[in-house]
């Protein structure tokens, strides 16, 4: 019995654009991550110079704008991250069909392989409230939670008398 060698892999004009596009998705979300991660730093500087600002201006009194900015600078960046994390994902989606298609072509199986799903397909087919819930309730953004928390508790305790 003899058995025949596979045959090598050799890329199609189809592939070649495939693994160009996957290459140029990569080199996007790697960048969008980067911003996310950025936006937290940046998140927490303004915060702390803001407050610093207000606490100038209101004469090293505590009033009430302090926690209004305090509550909406974490809430905006939220927004602004939770908006970069869904665009992640959703580009992620794209990364695993152009991966499928390319796993379609090759006879083989060099393209798949244990493991090498980008994305849970669920996650990139859920539906749109799903994927905005997600994207603004995930690990990733416990800093804001935890920002908002502490300032509601503060406030609270301000409002109640026990902090002047």
């Amino acid at each position: 019995m003899s058995q025949s060698a596979p045959k090598p892999y050799t890329k199609s004009l189809q592939d070649e654009l495939d693994w160009k596009l996957l290459d140029q998705l990569h080199g996007v979300v790697t960048q969008i991550s980067s911003f996310c991660f950025e936006i937290k730093k940046f998140c927490v500087t303004t915060l702390f110079v803001v407050m610093t600002l207000i606490v100038k201006f209101t004469s090293d009194k505590l009033d009430h704008s302090i926690f209004v900015a305090a509550l909406l600078i974490p809430v905006c960046f939220w927004f602004l991250d939770a908006t970069g994390y869904f665009y992640q994902v959703k580009l992620r989606g794209t990364m695993e069909s152009i991966r499928q298609r390319l796993t379609s072509r090759d006879e083989n199986s060099l393209v798949s392989g244990t493991g090498a799903v980008v994305i849970a397909p669920s996650r990139a087919s859920a539906s749109i409230r799903d994927r905005v819930v997600d994207a603004g309730f995930n690990h990733s953004m416990w800093l804001y939670l935890l920002l908002v928390l502490i300032n509601m508790v503060v406030w609270l305790l301000f409002v109640a008398g026990c902090i002047k």
